[in-house]
Protein backbone atom coordinates (compact mmCIF):
# COMPACT_ATOMS: atom_id res chain seq x y z
CA UNK A 1 0.00 0.00 0.00
CA UNK A 2 1.34 3.56 -0.63
CA UNK A 3 1.87 5.78 1.91
CA UNK A 4 2.97 9.41 2.42
CA UNK A 5 5.38 10.77 4.77
CA UNK A 6 5.57 14.53 4.98
CA UNK A 7 9.05 15.86 4.78
CA UNK A 8 10.86 17.98 7.43
CA UNK A 9 9.10 21.20 8.77
CA UNK A 10 12.28 22.99 8.28
CA UNK A 11 11.93 24.33 4.59
CA UNK A 12 14.88 25.54 2.67
CA UNK A 13 15.60 28.79 1.32
CA UNK A 14 13.97 28.91 -2.37
CA UNK A 15 16.16 29.76 -5.55
CA UNK A 16 16.12 29.09 -8.46
CA UNK A 17 16.30 29.73 -12.12
CA UNK A 18 14.85 33.63 -13.06
CA UNK A 19 13.11 34.75 -16.66
CA UNK A 20 14.14 38.17 -17.53
CA UNK A 21 12.95 37.19 -21.10
CA UNK A 22 9.71 39.17 -22.56
CA UNK A 23 10.36 37.58 -25.87
CA UNK A 24 12.74 34.54 -27.40
CA UNK A 25 12.77 36.20 -30.84
CA UNK A 26 15.62 38.06 -31.87
CA UNK A 27 17.49 37.36 -28.89
CA UNK A 28 21.58 37.79 -29.28
CA UNK A 29 24.17 36.58 -27.26
CA UNK A 30 27.93 36.59 -26.68
CA UNK A 31 30.45 34.75 -24.34
CA UNK A 32 32.48 35.57 -21.76
CA UNK A 33 33.76 34.41 -18.42
CA UNK A 34 32.62 35.74 -15.22
CA UNK A 35 35.13 36.66 -12.62
CA UNK A 36 34.19 33.67 -9.39
CA UNK A 37 35.58 36.60 -6.81
CA UNK A 38 33.09 39.29 -7.94
CA UNK A 39 30.05 37.24 -7.18
CA UNK A 40 28.70 37.71 -3.50
CA UNK A 41 27.97 34.65 -1.51
CA UNK A 42 24.47 33.88 0.04
CA UNK A 43 23.29 32.15 3.02
CA UNK A 44 21.25 28.92 1.77
CA UNK A 45 19.31 27.07 4.10
CA UNK A 46 18.67 23.27 3.65
CA UNK A 47 16.79 20.95 6.10
CA UNK A 48 18.08 23.68 9.05
CA UNK A 49 21.45 23.60 7.60
CA UNK A 50 22.78 27.05 6.62
CA UNK A 51 25.82 27.00 3.61
CA UNK A 52 27.32 29.96 1.98
CA UNK A 53 26.71 29.86 -1.87
CA UNK A 54 27.73 31.83 -4.67
CA UNK A 55 24.65 32.01 -6.95
CA UNK A 56 24.79 34.16 -10.52
CA UNK A 57 21.63 34.65 -11.43
CA UNK A 58 20.05 34.68 -15.00
CA UNK A 59 19.27 38.36 -16.00
CA UNK A 60 22.11 39.96 -13.89
CA UNK A 61 23.57 43.35 -15.92
CA UNK A 62 27.15 42.60 -16.77
CA UNK A 63 30.15 44.59 -17.19
CA UNK A 64 33.88 44.05 -17.98
CA UNK A 65 36.32 44.71 -15.71
CA UNK A 66 39.09 46.71 -16.65
CA UNK A 67 41.59 46.72 -14.10
CA UNK A 68 43.08 44.77 -11.45
CA UNK A 69 43.60 41.03 -11.87
CA UNK A 70 40.51 39.83 -12.94
CA UNK A 71 41.27 42.25 -16.39
CA UNK A 72 39.46 41.32 -19.32
CA UNK A 73 36.36 38.98 -17.26
CA UNK A 74 33.09 40.12 -16.50
CA UNK A 75 31.35 40.31 -12.88
CA UNK A 76 28.04 41.81 -12.17
CA UNK A 77 27.71 45.86 -12.81
CA UNK A 78 27.28 47.43 -9.60
CA UNK A 79 25.85 51.26 -9.00
CA UNK A 80 27.85 51.46 -6.29
CA UNK A 81 30.56 54.12 -7.79
CA UNK A 82 32.80 54.39 -4.52
CA UNK A 83 33.21 50.38 -3.71
CA UNK A 84 33.74 48.74 -6.90
CA UNK A 85 36.94 50.38 -8.75
CA UNK A 86 37.89 47.62 -11.03
CA UNK A 87 35.32 49.10 -13.45
CA UNK A 88 32.08 47.28 -13.20
CA UNK A 89 30.61 50.53 -11.91
CA UNK A 90 31.58 52.06 -14.93
CA UNK A 91 28.09 52.60 -17.44
CA UNK A 92 30.48 51.85 -20.30
CA UNK A 93 31.55 49.16 -19.41
CA UNK A 94 27.84 47.08 -19.29
CA UNK A 95 28.06 44.18 -22.10
CA UNK A 96 24.65 43.32 -21.45
CA UNK A 97 22.42 40.68 -18.96
CA UNK A 98 23.74 37.41 -18.04
CA UNK A 99 21.85 34.48 -18.93
CA UNK A 100 23.70 31.36 -17.49
CA UNK A 101 22.36 30.18 -14.08
CA UNK A 102 25.33 29.18 -12.00
CA UNK A 103 24.34 27.85 -8.17
CA UNK A 104 27.57 26.89 -7.11
CA UNK A 105 30.12 26.38 -9.91
CA UNK A 106 31.68 29.79 -8.77
CA UNK A 107 32.78 28.68 -5.31
CA UNK A 108 35.53 26.46 -6.96
CA UNK A 109 36.60 28.66 -10.28
CA UNK A 110 36.15 31.38 -12.81
CA UNK A 111 33.04 29.97 -15.76
CA UNK A 112 32.58 30.74 -19.28
CA UNK A 113 28.54 32.35 -19.43
CA UNK A 114 26.22 33.48 -22.05
CA UNK A 115 25.21 36.98 -21.57
CA UNK A 116 22.66 38.70 -24.05
CA UNK A 117 23.06 41.74 -25.42
CA UNK A 118 20.08 41.85 -27.81
CA UNK A 119 16.69 40.93 -26.60
CA UNK A 120 13.24 42.07 -25.29
CA UNK A 121 13.12 41.49 -21.52
CA UNK A 122 10.93 42.67 -18.28
CA UNK A 123 13.24 45.21 -16.24
CA UNK A 124 11.45 44.28 -13.04
CA UNK A 125 12.90 40.79 -13.23
CA UNK A 126 16.26 41.68 -14.43
CA UNK A 127 19.01 42.80 -11.61
CA UNK A 128 21.92 44.92 -10.51
CA UNK A 129 23.62 44.86 -7.22
CA UNK A 130 23.52 47.53 -4.70
CA UNK A 131 26.41 48.44 -2.45
CA UNK A 132 25.33 46.37 0.37
CA UNK A 133 25.85 43.61 -2.56
CA UNK A 134 21.77 42.21 -2.84
CA UNK A 135 20.04 42.56 -5.88
CA UNK A 136 17.35 45.07 -7.17
CA UNK A 137 15.41 45.63 -9.97
CA UNK A 138 17.65 47.66 -12.81
CA UNK A 139 17.17 51.13 -12.47
CA UNK A 140 15.44 53.53 -15.19
CA UNK A 141 18.96 54.91 -14.90
CA UNK A 142 20.43 51.53 -15.78
CA UNK A 143 17.93 50.78 -18.42
CA UNK A 144 19.24 54.31 -20.30
CA UNK A 145 22.44 53.80 -19.96
CA UNK A 146 22.39 50.38 -21.56
CA UNK A 147 21.01 51.49 -24.41
CA UNK A 148 23.20 54.45 -24.70
CA UNK A 149 26.18 52.54 -24.95
CA UNK A 150 24.96 50.08 -27.55
CA UNK A 151 23.82 47.32 -25.80
CA UNK A 152 20.16 46.86 -27.78
CA UNK A 153 17.80 45.06 -24.69
CA UNK A 154 14.48 46.95 -24.92
CA UNK A 155 13.00 46.47 -21.42
CA UNK A 156 9.16 46.45 -21.09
Amino acid sequence: MADFVKGSSTLGTPFGVNEYLRSTKDVKKESYTVAASTIPTVPITDNGVTYNQKILDRGVVMAKITSGPEAGKVGPYSIDTSGVTDGRSTAANIVGLNDTFLPWQLLDRDVEIAVTYECTAVQAWCKEYKADLTTQAVSNATATAMLSKGVNIHFH
